[in-house]
């Protein structure tokens, strides 16, 4: 007979290990939807943002993107305004869900200009520097100590939750996806999209309060009787089943799922673990459980950058829908910022190393790394060839996407070009190739120390210098 030491040491072993389930149940939905769709803008330009993943790395640098954005003035209707009173979307994953949540929940209200005559207004100066300062927080050690607290230790999915509590604690204050929605209603917020993976289904799962129906384009149906007129006697029938028998099979991995798609009311949802939830990494924290009224069916969402860590493809899909090629009138672009870990870093480390299991215990992340990489290369085929061949997506006069990414900033010689908390961690020689190798190895983790984060913020400015012409006189054509 078991003894009732043996059962308690059992039962007192599953709670220190926080071996228990959790999961986070949503009630049923009581009509098609929770949240009314919004208007349109009444404007021929739609302007999205897509941030990264990438942890604190990501997400200092979309705060340092942002407030550069803030401050390029765009010449709208008879006069100007900032570039960032245009954008009427984000999509992120990862760190970069942070920062866009931050973003969209505490950035001044809409009736607060973002310029004045002499830049930043006051009360967005104010902002950014909070913005800036919060993003480089120590959320890691603070997440950790809860899961000690709290018994939550083996659990990542409880690790998801301290990370979540944190966060709340210290900038969210428990805002719901239903107070999102009131400001993103009240055009105090751009609309949110952040994203994560699904691991029933492998599908892209999006934590938003836009309706499903704004994602659902079918594009392989018209691209199906596109091929089949351009093919023509190039192709016999065998070779045209099989075609359409694997464009149906991509269609079906394509489309995302959503709260209102798995018939789920979130708009109590607390903000902070969607956030948490697209930064979910198993087996370090995450995923995240939900059930809709106590379920099953379980779905486990976790990390949205398992294949497009850019966020990109789900505004992609939006713009696509929203900007038809038929309709030049129309026009887009999406600004991505990209911080995520660039894949080509790792290599010199692995080129000298003889173990090849130690390159994958060192950094796990590589795996993922390896399919991103392919999925990408994958991903900018298919929409060039599309685009080339005149094929239902928009010209690039019609829709521009323009890449932001960290690691392409340029750096002076010697200290001329480093802030003051970096100068001491670099000779007063080192180059600027030597500085921008060290800015690609910043490591992806929810902490960030005072020199990496000066240096993820310059490289925002210089980057969105870089770049401004191309911005400012695309938004400013005609259409």
């Amino acid at each position: 007979m078991i003894s009732r030491s043996l059962i308690g040491a059992v039962v007192l072993t599953l709670i220190l290990s926080g071996c228990l389930a959790k999961v986070e149940r949503l009630p049923a939905l009581n009509s098609s939807t929770v949240f009314a769709a919004l208007p349109e803008a009444d404007s021929h330009m739609l302007v999205g943002l897509a941030v990264s993943g990438g942890g604190s790395r990501a997400a200092t640098f979309a705060a340092g993107v942002l407030e550069a954005l803030g401050e390029i003035r765009i010449k709208d209707r008879g006069g100007e305004r900032s570039l960032l009173e245009q954008v009427q979307y984000i999509s992120s994953v990862s760190g970069g869900s942070l920062a866009s949540a931050y973003y969209a929940v505490r950035k001044p209200p809409r009736t607060e200009a973002v310029l004045d005559e002499r830049g930043l207004s006051p009360a967005y100066r104010k902002f950014f520097s909070e913005y800036k300062k919060a993003m480089q927080e120590d959320f890691e050690w603070p997440a950790l100590l809860r899961q000690a607290l709290f018994f939550r230790w083996l659990n990542p999915t409880k690790g998801a939750y301290s990370l979540a509590e944190v966060w709340d604690g210290k900038f969210f204050n428990e805002a719901t996806f239903g107070e999102l929605y009131q400001r993103e209603r009240g055009g105090d917020s751009p609309r949110v999209i952040l994203n994560g993976t699904s691991y029933n289904s492998g599908l892209r799962f999006m934590l938003t309060t836009l309706p499903a129906a704004d994602f659902d384009y079918d594009f392989i149906g018209p691209f199906i009787e596109n091929l089949k007129a351009r093919l023509g006697s190039r192709v016999n029938p065998e070779g045209l089943a099989i075609i359409v028998g694997n464009l149906e099979t991509a269609k079906k991995h394509f489309m995302p799922l959503s709260f209102e798609q798995i018939g789920a009311n979130h708009s109590d949802l607390r903000l902070s673990l969607g956030v948490a939830t697209s930064a979910s990494f198993p087996p370090v924290v995450g995923p995240v459980t939900y059930s809709v009224a106590g379920g099953p069916p379980y779905h486990h969402i976790g990390d949205g950058g398992l294949f497009d860590n850019l966020g990109t493809e789900s505004l992609a899909t939006l713009f696509l829908k929203k900007i038809p090629k038929t309709d030049p009138g129309k026009r887009g672009l999406i600004i991505v910022i990209d911080a995520a870990y660039p894949f080509e870093t790792g290599q010199p480390d692995l080129d000298r190393n003889k173990k090849g299991f130690e390159v994958f215990a060192d950094d796990p992340p590589r795996i993922v790394g390896i399919m991103e990489e392919r999925a990408n290369a994958y991903q900018l085929m298919l929409w060039d060839a599309l685009r080339t061949q005149d094929i239902l997506v928009p010209g690039f006069s019609q829709l521009r996407v323009e890449i932001l990414r960290y690691t392409e900033a340029t750096w002076g010689p010697g200290h001329s070009d480093l802030a003051k908390e970096c100068r001491e961690e670099f000779p007063p020689d080192v180059s600027p190739e030597a500085i921008r190798q060290a800015v690609g190895q910043i490591p992806t983790r929810f902490q960030i120390t005072g020199c990496h984060g000066a240096l993820v913020i310059q490289a925002a400015r210089k980057v969105v210098e870089a770049h401004r012409n191309r911005i400012v006189s695309f938004l400013e054509a005609g259409p």
